[in-house]
Protein backbone atom coordinates (compact mmCIF):
# COMPACT_ATOMS: atom_id res chain seq x y z
CA UNK A 1 0.00 0.00 0.00
CA UNK A 2 0.82 3.23 -0.81
CA UNK A 3 -0.44 4.67 3.19
CA UNK A 4 0.61 3.27 6.46
CA UNK A 5 -1.21 6.01 7.78
CA UNK A 6 -5.17 5.00 7.69
CA UNK A 7 -4.10 3.19 10.69
CA UNK A 8 -1.20 3.89 12.45
CA UNK A 9 -3.31 6.52 15.01
CA UNK A 10 -5.66 4.34 15.53
CA UNK A 11 -3.90 1.70 17.62
CA UNK A 12 -4.63 3.02 21.19
CA UNK A 13 -8.02 3.71 20.55
CA UNK A 14 -9.47 0.80 17.97
CA UNK A 15 -12.43 -0.87 18.69
CA UNK A 16 -12.03 -4.29 18.95
CA UNK A 17 -13.38 -5.60 15.54
CA UNK A 18 -10.55 -4.09 13.79
CA UNK A 19 -6.90 -5.64 12.71
CA UNK A 20 -5.16 -2.88 12.24
CA UNK A 21 -3.45 -3.18 9.06
CA UNK A 22 -1.56 -0.93 6.43
CA UNK A 23 -4.48 -0.65 4.01
CA UNK A 24 -7.85 -0.71 5.85
CA UNK A 25 -9.72 2.51 5.75
CA UNK A 26 -11.20 3.37 9.10
CA UNK A 27 -13.86 5.43 10.15
CA UNK A 28 -12.03 6.76 13.40
CA UNK A 29 -9.19 8.57 11.71
CA UNK A 30 -11.40 10.53 9.71
CA UNK A 31 -11.50 8.93 6.67
CA UNK A 32 -13.24 10.25 2.90
CA UNK A 33 -15.75 7.69 1.38
CA UNK A 34 -16.77 8.66 -2.09
CA UNK A 35 -19.93 6.99 -3.60
CA UNK A 36 -20.81 6.80 -7.24
CA UNK A 37 -23.18 4.60 -9.39
CA UNK A 38 -26.71 4.97 -8.85
CA UNK A 39 -30.19 3.94 -7.95
CA UNK A 40 -31.55 3.19 -4.16
CA UNK A 41 -28.32 0.56 -3.79
CA UNK A 42 -25.75 4.03 -3.76
CA UNK A 43 -27.62 6.11 -1.62
CA UNK A 44 -27.82 3.14 1.07
CA UNK A 45 -24.12 2.51 0.74
CA UNK A 46 -23.79 6.20 1.22
CA UNK A 47 -25.99 6.55 4.61
CA UNK A 48 -24.00 3.39 6.23
CA UNK A 49 -20.79 5.02 5.42
CA UNK A 50 -21.58 8.13 7.32
CA UNK A 51 -23.87 6.37 10.07
CA UNK A 52 -20.65 4.45 10.59
CA UNK A 53 -18.57 7.41 11.06
CA UNK A 54 -17.14 7.96 7.52
CA UNK A 55 -16.79 11.46 6.03
CA UNK A 56 -19.29 10.55 3.25
CA UNK A 57 -20.26 12.26 -0.24
CA UNK A 58 -22.48 10.87 -2.85
CA UNK A 59 -22.49 12.12 -6.58
CA UNK A 60 -26.14 13.20 -7.05
CA UNK A 61 -26.86 15.55 -9.81
CA UNK A 62 -29.25 18.78 -8.07
CA UNK A 63 -32.22 17.68 -10.07
CA UNK A 64 -32.03 14.14 -8.04
CA UNK A 65 -32.16 15.81 -4.91
CA UNK A 66 -35.98 15.93 -4.10
CA UNK A 67 -36.15 11.92 -4.49
CA UNK A 68 -32.43 11.69 -2.89
CA UNK A 69 -33.00 12.88 0.60
CA UNK A 70 -36.02 11.80 1.76
CA UNK A 71 -34.52 8.22 1.31
CA UNK A 72 -32.18 8.93 3.40
CA UNK A 73 -33.85 10.99 6.31
CA UNK A 74 -32.58 10.93 9.80
CA UNK A 75 -29.47 8.93 10.66
CA UNK A 76 -29.96 6.80 13.93
CA UNK A 77 -26.31 7.97 14.52
CA UNK A 78 -27.57 11.73 15.08
CA UNK A 79 -23.91 13.57 15.28
CA UNK A 80 -22.95 11.68 11.98
CA UNK A 81 -25.72 13.48 10.00
CA UNK A 82 -23.38 16.39 8.69
CA UNK A 83 -20.96 13.68 7.39
CA UNK A 84 -23.08 12.53 4.52
CA UNK A 85 -22.68 15.46 1.85
CA UNK A 86 -24.71 15.42 -1.51
CA UNK A 87 -22.31 16.60 -4.32
CA UNK A 88 -22.51 17.73 -7.73
CA UNK A 89 -20.02 16.55 -10.93
CA UNK A 90 -17.83 19.69 -9.63
CA UNK A 91 -17.92 18.95 -6.16
CA UNK A 92 -17.04 15.49 -7.04
CA UNK A 93 -14.16 16.47 -8.76
CA UNK A 94 -12.75 18.97 -5.92
CA UNK A 95 -13.24 15.89 -3.06
CA UNK A 96 -11.67 12.95 -4.90
CA UNK A 97 -7.93 14.34 -4.26
CA UNK A 98 -8.87 13.78 -0.61
CA UNK A 99 -11.09 11.08 -0.63
CA UNK A 100 -9.70 7.52 0.95
CA UNK A 101 -11.82 4.57 -0.71
CA UNK A 102 -14.58 5.05 -3.58
CA UNK A 103 -17.42 3.13 -3.92
CA UNK A 104 -19.52 2.46 -6.80
CA UNK A 105 -22.84 0.75 -6.75
CA UNK A 106 -25.79 0.53 -9.60
CA UNK A 107 -28.87 -0.96 -8.96
CA UNK A 108 -29.41 -1.35 -12.73
CA UNK A 109 -27.82 -3.96 -14.96
CA UNK A 110 -25.33 -1.48 -16.36
CA UNK A 111 -21.41 -1.20 -15.12
CA UNK A 112 -19.41 2.17 -15.19
CA UNK A 113 -17.51 2.41 -18.45
CA UNK A 114 -13.13 2.40 -18.32
CA UNK A 115 -13.86 6.43 -18.98
CA UNK A 116 -15.87 6.73 -15.57
CA UNK A 117 -12.97 4.20 -13.91
CA UNK A 118 -9.93 6.09 -15.19
CA UNK A 119 -11.15 9.56 -13.87
CA UNK A 120 -11.81 8.33 -10.22
CA UNK A 121 -8.17 6.89 -10.08
CA UNK A 122 -6.54 9.97 -11.71
CA UNK A 123 -8.32 12.13 -9.97
CA UNK A 124 -8.06 10.60 -6.50
CA UNK A 125 -4.41 9.95 -7.24
CA UNK A 126 -1.86 8.38 -4.13
CA UNK A 127 -4.49 9.47 -1.67
CA UNK A 128 -6.67 6.30 -3.15
CA UNK A 129 -6.61 2.90 -0.61
CA UNK A 130 -9.59 1.12 -1.47
CA UNK A 131 -12.27 0.80 -4.54
CA UNK A 132 -15.18 -1.12 -3.19
CA UNK A 133 -17.05 -2.25 -6.50
CA UNK A 134 -20.05 -4.09 -6.94
CA UNK A 135 -20.90 -6.72 -9.60
CA UNK A 136 -22.93 -9.85 -10.35
CA UNK A 137 -22.41 -13.22 -10.01
CA UNK A 138 -21.37 -14.55 -13.26
CA UNK A 139 -20.34 -18.29 -12.94
CA UNK A 140 -23.52 -19.33 -14.85
CA UNK A 141 -25.22 -21.61 -12.05
CA UNK A 142 -29.08 -21.31 -11.33
CA UNK A 143 -29.31 -19.23 -14.99
CA UNK A 144 -30.42 -19.54 -17.79
CA UNK A 145 -34.26 -20.14 -19.58
CA UNK A 146 -36.01 -20.36 -16.05
CA UNK A 147 -34.17 -16.70 -14.75
CA UNK A 148 -34.79 -15.09 -18.06
CA UNK A 149 -38.53 -15.97 -18.22
CA UNK A 150 -39.05 -14.60 -14.84
CA UNK A 151 -36.85 -11.35 -15.50
CA UNK A 152 -39.53 -10.92 -18.11
CA UNK A 153 -42.17 -12.20 -16.58
CA UNK A 154 -42.22 -11.16 -12.94
CA UNK A 155 -39.38 -9.01 -12.16
CA UNK A 156 -37.80 -7.23 -14.55
CA UNK A 157 -34.51 -6.88 -11.66
CA UNK A 158 -33.87 -10.33 -11.59
CA UNK A 159 -30.21 -11.02 -12.96
CA UNK A 160 -30.29 -13.44 -15.31
CA UNK A 161 -26.65 -13.02 -16.25
CA UNK A 162 -27.76 -11.41 -19.59
CA UNK A 163 -25.24 -8.80 -19.56
CA UNK A 164 -22.53 -11.52 -17.78
CA UNK A 165 -20.21 -9.94 -20.16
CA UNK A 166 -19.93 -6.25 -19.26
CA UNK A 167 -19.24 -7.37 -15.82
CA UNK A 168 -16.79 -9.43 -16.17
CA UNK A 169 -14.71 -6.97 -18.16
CA UNK A 170 -15.63 -4.48 -15.16
CA UNK A 171 -13.98 -6.90 -12.96
CA UNK A 172 -11.52 -7.16 -15.06
CA UNK A 173 -11.08 -2.95 -15.47
CA UNK A 174 -10.97 -2.64 -12.00
CA UNK A 175 -8.25 -5.25 -10.38
CA UNK A 176 -6.27 -3.73 -13.64
CA UNK A 177 -6.59 -0.46 -13.21
CA UNK A 178 -6.45 -0.85 -9.08
CA UNK A 179 -2.92 -3.04 -9.50
CA UNK A 180 -1.65 0.01 -11.58
CA UNK A 181 -2.81 2.42 -9.26
CA UNK A 182 -1.46 0.95 -6.35
CA UNK A 183 -4.75 0.71 -4.90
CA UNK A 184 -6.51 -2.42 -3.21
CA UNK A 185 -9.66 -3.77 -4.52
CA UNK A 186 -12.75 -5.06 -3.46
CA UNK A 187 -15.68 -6.59 -5.57
CA UNK A 188 -18.73 -7.55 -4.29
CA UNK A 189 -21.19 -9.62 -6.32
CA UNK A 190 -24.91 -9.76 -6.17
CA UNK A 191 -27.80 -11.45 -7.90
CA UNK A 192 -31.27 -10.44 -7.92
CA UNK A 193 -31.38 -7.22 -5.62
CA UNK A 194 -34.33 -7.02 -3.00
CA UNK A 195 -35.14 -4.68 -0.42
CA UNK A 196 -33.20 -1.80 1.02
CA UNK A 197 -34.79 0.08 3.60
CA UNK A 198 -36.01 0.09 7.49
CA UNK A 199 -38.75 -2.40 7.38
CA UNK A 200 -42.03 -2.02 9.85
CA UNK A 201 -41.14 1.18 12.13
CA UNK A 202 -44.03 0.02 14.46
CA UNK A 203 -44.94 -3.69 15.98
CA UNK A 204 -48.67 -4.57 16.91
CA UNK A 205 -48.69 -2.85 20.25
CA UNK A 206 -47.22 0.69 19.00
CA UNK A 207 -43.30 -0.29 19.71
CA UNK A 208 -41.03 1.36 17.75
CA UNK A 209 -39.17 -1.16 15.53
CA UNK A 210 -37.20 -1.42 12.30
CA UNK A 211 -33.73 -0.34 11.36
CA UNK A 212 -33.56 3.40 10.54
CA UNK A 213 -29.77 3.14 9.63
CA UNK A 214 -31.39 1.80 6.11
CA UNK A 215 -33.50 3.82 3.83
CA UNK A 216 -36.63 5.39 5.09
CA UNK A 217 -40.09 3.91 4.26
CA UNK A 218 -40.11 6.60 1.58
CA UNK A 219 -38.41 3.53 -0.18
CA UNK A 220 -41.60 0.97 -0.23
CA UNK A 221 -43.64 4.25 -1.53
CA UNK A 222 -41.29 4.64 -4.55
CA UNK A 223 -41.16 0.46 -5.41
CA UNK A 224 -44.76 -0.21 -4.41
CA UNK A 225 -46.68 -1.52 -7.54
CA UNK A 226 -49.09 -3.73 -6.25
CA UNK A 227 -51.55 -3.14 -2.83
CA UNK A 228 -48.63 -4.50 -0.39
CA UNK A 229 -45.08 -4.29 -1.47
CA UNK A 230 -43.25 -7.23 -1.67
CA UNK A 231 -39.69 -5.37 -0.64
CA UNK A 232 -41.54 -4.43 2.69
CA UNK A 233 -41.85 -8.27 3.51
CA UNK A 234 -38.87 -8.82 2.29
CA UNK A 235 -37.01 -6.88 4.20
CA UNK A 236 -39.37 -7.64 7.47
CA UNK A 237 -38.14 -11.67 7.11
CA UNK A 238 -34.62 -11.92 5.15
CA UNK A 239 -32.02 -9.85 7.02
CA UNK A 240 -29.39 -12.38 7.75
CA UNK A 241 -26.84 -12.13 5.01
CA UNK A 242 -23.72 -14.82 3.54
CA UNK A 243 -20.46 -14.04 2.37
CA UNK A 244 -18.78 -16.58 0.50
CA UNK A 245 -15.85 -15.83 -1.30
CA UNK A 246 -15.13 -15.71 -4.79
CA UNK A 247 -17.52 -16.16 -7.55
CA UNK A 248 -19.47 -18.84 -6.58
CA UNK A 249 -23.03 -18.05 -5.31
CA UNK A 250 -25.74 -19.87 -7.86
CA UNK A 251 -28.76 -18.08 -9.46
CA UNK A 252 -32.53 -18.84 -8.54
CA UNK A 253 -32.43 -22.12 -11.11
CA UNK A 254 -35.87 -23.42 -11.98
CA UNK A 255 -37.79 -21.91 -9.13
CA UNK A 256 -37.02 -18.67 -10.44
CA UNK A 257 -40.01 -17.43 -11.33
CA UNK A 258 -41.60 -18.59 -8.30
CA UNK A 259 -38.80 -16.63 -6.42
CA UNK A 260 -38.24 -13.26 -8.50
CA UNK A 261 -40.51 -11.34 -5.77
CA UNK A 262 -40.09 -14.19 -2.81
CA UNK A 263 -39.68 -12.96 0.63
CA UNK A 264 -37.77 -15.80 2.01
CA UNK A 265 -34.67 -16.50 1.34
CA UNK A 266 -33.82 -17.83 -2.29
CA UNK A 267 -30.70 -18.97 -4.37
CA UNK A 268 -30.00 -16.35 -6.30
CA UNK A 269 -31.06 -13.26 -4.27
CA UNK A 270 -29.32 -10.21 -2.55
CA UNK A 271 -30.69 -7.86 -0.02
CA UNK A 272 -29.48 -4.29 -1.01
CA UNK A 273 -29.15 -3.25 3.34
CA UNK A 274 -27.25 -6.77 3.22
CA UNK A 275 -24.98 -5.53 0.12
CA UNK A 276 -24.58 -2.32 1.29
CA UNK A 277 -23.50 -3.09 4.65
CA UNK A 278 -21.19 -5.88 3.29
CA UNK A 279 -19.33 -3.06 0.88
CA UNK A 280 -19.14 -0.27 3.69
CA UNK A 281 -17.59 -3.25 6.59
CA UNK A 282 -14.81 -4.31 3.96
CA UNK A 283 -13.64 -1.26 4.35
CA UNK A 284 -12.77 -2.27 7.75
CA UNK A 285 -10.82 -5.62 6.86
CA UNK A 286 -7.95 -6.56 5.37
CA UNK A 287 -9.54 -10.08 4.61
CA UNK A 288 -11.22 -8.11 1.81
CA UNK A 289 -8.25 -6.49 0.44
CA UNK A 290 -7.88 -7.81 -3.69
CA UNK A 291 -10.49 -10.02 -3.49
CA UNK A 292 -14.33 -11.21 -4.62
CA UNK A 293 -17.29 -12.37 -2.58
CA UNK A 294 -20.97 -12.88 -3.13
CA UNK A 295 -23.48 -11.31 -0.91
CA UNK A 296 -26.34 -13.62 -0.37
CA UNK A 297 -29.24 -13.71 2.34
CA UNK A 298 -30.29 -15.36 4.90
CA UNK A 299 -33.21 -15.81 6.80
CA UNK A 300 -33.79 -13.44 10.27
CA UNK A 301 -35.73 -10.71 11.54
CA UNK A 302 -32.07 -8.92 12.91
CA UNK A 303 -29.05 -7.72 10.81
CA UNK A 304 -25.80 -9.05 11.09
CA UNK A 305 -24.47 -7.75 14.54
CA UNK A 306 -20.65 -6.82 14.24
CA UNK A 307 -19.13 -9.79 15.71
CA UNK A 308 -20.98 -11.74 13.21
CA UNK A 309 -19.60 -9.53 10.48
CA UNK A 310 -16.25 -9.76 12.03
CA UNK A 311 -16.88 -13.43 11.88
CA UNK A 312 -17.64 -13.73 7.73
CA UNK A 313 -15.02 -11.13 6.82
CA UNK A 314 -12.19 -13.32 8.86
CA UNK A 315 -13.36 -16.65 7.20
CA UNK A 316 -13.26 -15.16 3.48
Amino acid sequence: STSTSTSTSTSSTSTPHHRLQMATVLPETGSVVGVTGGGYISVLAAKLAANAGYKTWILCQPEDRPNIEPLIGQLPNQQHQSLLELVDSNEMDERLPSTDAVIIAIDANIVMGDGGLDYIFERAGSNLKRIVAMSRNLNGEGMGFFATASRKAANTEVWDNAEAADYQQFDDSIRNKAKAANVEYTIARAGTLKGGACGEETDEDGNKQGFPQFLTKKFYEMTKKDIVTWQLLFDCRVRGVRLARGDVMPGPGFKAVLTATGTDQHDGDTGRCGLAEAMVQSLSYEQAANTDFGVATKEGREPPTQEEWDAMFRSL
